[in-house]
Order: C-alpha cells, then structure tokens, then sequence
C-alpha cells in the first residue's frame, strides 16, 4: 500500500505530466493574480475659442503697457492707449463687433490709435464668443393650478374591500413600497439650492465686460466717457445706454451699426430711447446700409430725439487706408462739436 503513491506519480508522468496539471486548475481563483487598476483618464484642458486665440495673438504683438485684465468671473482683454496730451478730454470706450479684437484693423484699430492724438483716451475691450454662451433663457413654467376633486370623490366612503393588512403588503426586503418611493424621490431630487446655476447669456457677458469697461473709465477720474460701437458692438452699446442710463456717459458714436441674431429689440428702438447725443456713422454705397440708415433715422424722428446726427462715408477711391483716415476725421469732429442742449 505504501508505493500507491509513486505508482500513480509515475504512471501520470507518462501519461505525459497530466497529474500536476490538474493540481494546477484546481487552485482556487483567490490565488490568482489581479491585474492592477488602470489608471484614471486624465481631463483634457477645453479648447481655445477663437475670441481667446485671436486675443492671445494681441497679447503676443502689443506691449504689455498696453494691456489691461478687466471682469472678475468673465476675464477679458482690453488695450489701453493714453492721450497724448498734457489734458485729458475724456475716455473712448469701443466696443467692436463679435469676431473682431480689440485692434480690429477696421474702425477699431484706427480709432484706438488716432484719437488719442486728439486728446482722448480710449480703451478697447474683446467682445464675448457667441459660441460660449447659450441662447436666450425660456420663460419660468407657471406651476399648474390643483386640481379639484368633485364632491362624489371627497364624500364618498373608502373603498375597505381591496385593503390588505399592511404586513401582507410588505416586500420580500422587509419595507412597504409607499417607503421605496419616497426614498427613491429623496436620492433622485436635489435640493434647489444645490441645483446648478445656469449659465450667463451672450447678452449678458456683452454687457458685463461694458459694465467691468465703464468702471475702469470711472477709476480715472474722467470728465466725460463716450461709448463707441462698430458693427454689432453698436447694438450692444445702445442697449447698455438704454437700460442701465449712466449719468456719466455723455455720447454714444455707433459705426457701421449691424443687429446681432435674435435681438430682444430693434437697434433703432434703442437709439431712439437715449437722452445723450448720438452720432450715426454709416456707409453709404451699400443699399442695404442706405435702407437701415433711413430706419434708425426715422425712428429718432418719431421719438423726438435732440441730438441725433447721421454722417454718411463714401469711399470713392477703393483705398481702404483713406477709408479709415476718414472715418477719424469724422469722428473726431462729431467729438469736437457742441452738443444740443
């Protein structure tokens, strides 16, 4: 009986090693090796807007004298140019149109470097991406009025006939099903206070980084800050001026005015509401601008505004170096006249 043993360790060894490798297979599967965890996947930064790169650019060409941070959640670039002269006549603040920067080298760029010339300061702010920013919020659902119960509901008698006793309605886990929902609703819903809060508006970063804009104008102590807008930054000017009526605003020169899509009003309801003088500043060898043109005009008319001006460009040339030049001139001299009183 003692050499059972080796007669089977032998006779598995011819067979061809087929006992050490069931011994192997019965090895229970906590002695196996667990592969280690695989590591977590790593955020990746979000990418570069467009607004950010072009913005990145500037940073990248200008002195950096020239370059201001300005909003507090919503940081954005603005260039700072400083009038060259001993006095001071006031602050431009300009407002380009989305897609453009705060050198843009239409109307905005020429403007930002000629005026200064002429006793101004001025500061140039990037405008918002409209891609970042989600579209108008929809209106708060009214909460449904309750629903009345008729009377042969409320005075009619409870049905006694389907009730079981509440032990027969518990479930196999020990619980009624009343206390399964309610802890489901309490998992699912959470507080309000903890909902997330939504996300600011296009319109409501516009006339945020103009708001983060004027407050920089204010801290220098300047007699009078004027607004100029170019392309839909006209649109954004106008509605700052016309809802929030700063006192310290004293002009608004909107170039080359344009609605952005979806607008809550009018371009032309917006001028015509303001109280402070308003340079028009149009080109007028597009049909399409002519027609605008005549409707912000005529919307002025209607309101009675005092000091509502329109100056028409034509560039009869094609060069478009003039085309700026002209448009400083025309600007200065708006800024340089006497406003209606």
């Amino acid at each position: 009986m003692r050499c059972l043993p080796a007669l089977v360790l032998l006779f598995g060894v011819a067979l061809g090693g087929g006992v050490p490798y069931m011994a192997a297979a019965q090895e229970p599967e906590a002695a196996q090796e667990t592969p280690p965890d695989e590591p977590a996947a790593t955020s990746r930064p979000s990418p570069q807007t467009r607004s950010e790169a072009l913005a990145a650019g500037l940073q990248r060409q200008l002195e950096a004298a020239a370059q201001l941070q300005l909003g507090e959640e919503d940081k954005f670039l603005a260039l700072w140019h400083p009038a060259n002269t001993a006095k001071a006549r006031g602050v431009l603040v300009i407002v380009p149109s989305e897609g453009e920067t705060a050198d843009w080298p239409r109307a905005v760029g020429p403007l930002r470097r000629g005026l200064p010339e002429h006793g101004w300061h001025t500061l140039s702010l990037t405008p918002a991406d409209p891609a970042l920013s989600p579209g108008p919020r929809p209106p708060t659902p009214e909460a449904p009025a309750a629903e009345e119960k008729p009377e042969t509901e409320e005075n009619a008698e409870p049905d006694t006939t389907d009730t079981q006793p509440a032990a027969a309605q518990t479930t196999s886990a020990g619980y009624l099903p009343e206390q399964t929902a309610a802890t489901d609703n309490d998992e699912s819903t959470p507080p309000q206070a903890e909902q997330d809060t939504p996300p600011p508006t296009h319109a409501e970063r516009m006339l945020a980084r103009l708001d983060a804009a004027i407050e920089h104008a204010r801290t220098l102590q300047a007699s009078t800050i004027v607004l100029i807008g170019h392309g839909t930054g006209a649109y954004w000017a106008s509605q700052y001026l016309a809802q929030l009526q700063p006192k310290d605003v004293g002009q608004l020169v909107v170039v080359d005015p344009r609605t952005p899509p979806m607008p809550e009003q009018p371009l032309e309801a917006y001028l015509a509401a303001l109280a402070i003088g308003v340079g028009d500043f149009y080109m007028n060898d597009r049909p399409a601008a002519q027609e605008q043109a005549m409707q912000r005009r005529n919307a002025a008319r209607r309101a009675g505004h005092r000091d509502y001006r329109q100056v028409a460009l034509t560039n009869l040339t094609g060069d478009r170096h003039y085309e700026q030049e002209q448009l400083v001139r025309r600007v200065r001299g708006w800024l340089d006249r006497k406003p209606a009183r």
